[in-house]
């Protein structure tokens, strides 16, 4: 299985239907908070190292694919040898989250 294919697999489930590929997430049924949830489920399922904002930027699974087909590094180990925290609590935890982690 392709990491692309990987990538349709999370967003299928999530879905509990098929994609059309070329079809907006938002259109989809996806909203903000639903997108940095995937991003954290693919990049963590497939260690890869993709910002967040490349789900509002390849807004539907064949750009993202395609990104994802160009070849991302897999995820650098944290310096301080801590482990990524799951996302949980309030839109405004993961605003904050985000934010800290996008510095």
């Amino acid at each position: 299985m392709t990491q692309a294919d990987a990538v349709a697999s999370l967003v299928e489930r999530r879905l509990g239907h098929a994609l059309d590929p070329d079809l907006n997430f938002f259109e989809a049924g996806f909203d903000s908070l639903a997108l940095v949830e995937l991003h954290e489920e693919i990049t963590g399922a497939l260690g890869l190292s993709l910002p967040v904002t490349a789900m509002f930027t390849h807004p539907n699974l064949r750009a993202l694919s395609d990104l994802i087909a160009q070849g991302q590094a897999p995820a650098p180990a944290r310096q301080d040898g801590a482990r990524r925290r799951p996302l949980g609590g309030s839109r405004r935890d993961v605003r904050a989250r985000i934010r800290e982690e996008g510095r």
